[in-house]
């Protein structure tokens, strides 16, 4: 996809605004209603959506975000007495699918061009049903009803006898960028309601963002919609700072929710709420609406003092993520310039004070300017736990079981791209924890003591250098018995039962193609869902282990890295060779006892330290190096371990600590030979030597 930063711009603004708008109906069909706030919310989200769609011309997502518009429209301005929130929840949820499927194509390089046949006629439906309902009068000539908005247009022709000619004047925020670009999205969005429309600049599309900033964009207008709604949609646009609006008289008129003949007042200028403020709604006396839930107020930007505004506007700002990467590769090379300059061949031996201090200085800046670019990457886990509110929602439709999602640390924050990987593995976990975990229905939960409604717990805590996101359920837990039946059945036990623990047995159902399920559906029986998560998991660097109490649910437990740029390692020597090991995984170092060292049948060797006996791997005859040391006294022995297992390796000298910058094995080495056993990566260290890294996992498990 070319670099264009319109387009950037909308995915990015898009994507955000659907996962908000997703997130605002979990949240409706959860307290079974839609509160005002709500509902303005979502019009805004509609409007912005349709608005940045047809302004870039993806007409699809446009339609689909027009009629849904409409619809909350209608709701905001009618207040029907009943709405049918599981109905409209399905209805948008079917639509941020339709948005995320054609978003996915047009991020690919591809188009929008999805079918919106059924979707417009579900919408169209509905809205039949809802214009029925919102209908307290009868019509005065027995004639099929008009749609909301052509209706309210027919009552301003017939009060006003023809086009109104309104004028407008939009101020932008500063700094916003783009003024033109936005000024062509508001007038492309008002030409759904007007038949005219003139601009000052002239062709919006041309390089006048200067003028427009100097003297606001100059907008008039043809047309026989009320004023209150050009207000409305002029209103809802992002970064208007102000606006005047004014009616063929010259005058703005006050704001109504029919067209009638009104007083007019002096004009004004209507400060523009910035998205998620309120919309100034019509003062009347709406028809009683069905009761709906509070949701808590929150203060809109313009309520706010003008310097706290200011202060929100300007602490934040977006960067493409590419840059983000990119600072990271350098931040990588410059440990590894400062790294070759302290440790230069040719400063050896030197009494160089003033050189020791300027390095250790250097050392310094560079290690608080490594934390803060890792800092920039790090963005909280919220927005893939609140993912998963959809996934419980819409398996539970499809299994007819109930469950809540309980969230917990969704503050902690974690690498970019780490989080990136995260969204499918979590999927399957909470799928599997939905049909396998909970009980078939309520009443067998009832029998065992639970809760009607299945709980599951999503949380994210810090543990060290890594963070731990556990999932549980309080449903029947893991069958061991199956398990073992099935593992037996497919030839994956080759040790005798009794050998194996509960976390050995448990780990089977990760195994690709596993799967206690004697029919496939929908949602499972192929065995691929917990294999998808071992395998993603792993690519990050991270392990999954499992628990389980029969009868009381089960825990699947993710132990990830916080970031996988730079590794805080110890560098070690075999032979002639260098090779480091993460300092997280080394549990001790030391020099072994030979009356400690023990020879099993196999002619293994193995080694007892304070009561517990650990394999040896020689890492001279795992890499096959020439080395002078074999003798266990002349070298060292080191402790390595991995989520629980424990491995002795044993290599020449410990040599010293370095900043790893973790670069994969190049690919024509692996197209070659395959992956190398043993072996996770590698690095430049300071003398300009490569250093392969140890892959822990591998020699402990």
């Amino acid at each position: 996809m070319a670099n264009d930063p319109m387009l950037d711009m909308f995915i990015f603004e898009n994507v955000q605004l659907t996962e908000r708008l997703e997130e605002i109906l979990i949240e409706c069909e959860n307290m079974g209603g839609f509160t005002e706030e709500h509902i303005n919310e979502i019009f805004r989200i509609m409007h912005t959506i349709k608005g940045s769609s047809a302004m870039m011309e993806y007409e699809p997502i446009a339609q689909v975000g027009h009629h849904i518009e409409d619809m909350f429209f209608f709701i905001r301005d009618h207040h029907p007495t009943t709405l049918d929130s599981d109905e409209i929840a399905d209805i948008c949820l079917n639509a941020v699918d339709f948005f995320k499927q054609e978003i996915a194509k047009i991020q690919s390089g591809g188009t929008s061009d999805g079918e919106t046949s059924a979707i417009l006629a579900r919408i169209e439906r509905y809205m039949a049903i809802l214009s029925g309902k919102g209908e307290a009068a009868p019509a005065p000539e027995a004639a099929p009803a008009a749609p909301p908005a052509e209706a309210v247009k027919a009552a301003s022709v017939a009060s006003d006898g023809g086009l109104n000619c309104y004028k407008c004047k939009i101020i932008f925020d500063d700094g916003c960028k783009m003024e033109n670009i936005r000024a062509y999205q508001i007038v492309n969005t008002l030409s759904d309601y007007c038949d005219t429309i003139e601009t000052i600049p002239g062709d919006l599309l041309e390089d006048c963002a200067d003028e427009i900033i100097a003297d606001g964009a100059k907008i008039t207008m043809y047309s026989d919609t009320p004023i209150e709604r050009i207000r409305a949609v002029i209103s809802e646009a992002l970064f208007v700072k102000s606006f005047e609006l004014l009616d063929k008289t010259g005058k703005a008129a006050a704001p109504a929710p029919v067209p009638q003949k009104t007083e007019v007042t002096p004009m004004e200028t209507v400060p523009a709420p910035v998205q998620q403020a309120p919309i100034p709604q019509p003062e009347t006396a709406p028809p009683p609406a069905a009761p709906v839930p509070e949701a808590p107020k929150r203060p809109a930007l313009d309520e706010l003092p003008a310097q706290a505004v200011n202060e929100i506007k300007q602490n934040f700002i977006s960067v493409n993520v590419d840059k983000l990467d990119k600072l990271m590769d350098l931040m990588g090379e410059i440990v590894i310039s400062v790294s070759m300059v302290v440790n230069n061949s040719d400063l050896a031996g030197l009494q160089l004070d003033n050189f020791e201090r300027a390095s250790a200085q250097l050392q310094k800046n560079t290690g608080e300017l490594q934390g803060i670019i890792m800092s920039v990457r790090m963005l909280p886990i919220s927005s893939t736990f609140h993912k998963m509110s959809r996934i419980v929602r819409d398996t539970g439709k499809k299994l007819g079981k109930e469950a809540e999602l309980v969230l917990l640390g969704e503050e902690t924050e974690v690498d970019k791209n780490i989080i990136d990987n995260l969204s499918d593995p979590l999927m399957h976990i909470i799928r599997n924890a939905m049909d396998h975990g909970l009980e078939d229905n309520r009443d067998e939960r009832t029998a065992a003591g639970k809760n009607p409604v299945g709980r599951i717990v999503l949380e994210a805590r810090n543990s060290g250098s890594d963070v731990i996101i556990s999932c549980s359920d309080d449903g029947r837990g893991l069958n061991r018995d199956k398990i073992i039946a099935k593992a037996k059945a497919v030839g994956l036990m080759t040790r005798p039962e009794s050998e194996y623990t509960d976390k050995d047995i448990y780990q089977f159902i990760m195994h690709p193609g596993f799967s206690t399920n004697e029919a496939v559906t929908e949602l499972s029986g192929r065995g691929v869902g917990m294999d998808v998560v071992k395998k993603n998991i792993e690519k990050v660097g991270g392990t999954v282990d499992l628990t389980s109490t029969p009868g009381q649910g089960m825990t699947v437990n993710i132990r990830i890295p916080l970031t996988l740029a730079i590794l805080p390692s110890i560098e070690i020597s075999v032979g002639k060779n260098n090779y480091l090991i993460p300092t997280l995984n080394i549990r001790e170092a030391y020099k072994p006892n030979m009356d400690d060292i023990i020879i099993d049948p196999d002619g293994k060797e193995m080694i007892m330290y304070r009561g517990e006996c650990f394999s040896i791997v020689r890492l001279h005859q795992l890499f096959n190096v020439d080395t002078e040391v074999t003798n266990f006294q002349d070298g060292i022995m080191i402790m390595i371990e991995d989520d629980d297992y424990m491995t002795c390796v044993f290599a020449d000298v410990m040599v010293g600590e370095q900043q790893a910058v973790v670069k994969p094995i190049p690919s024509f080495i692996t197209e070659r030979i395959g992956d190398i056993y043993g072996i996770a990566g590698c690095t430049l260290l300071g003398d300009g030597s490569i250093s392969l890294i140890i892959d822990v996992k591998s020699l402990t498990h």
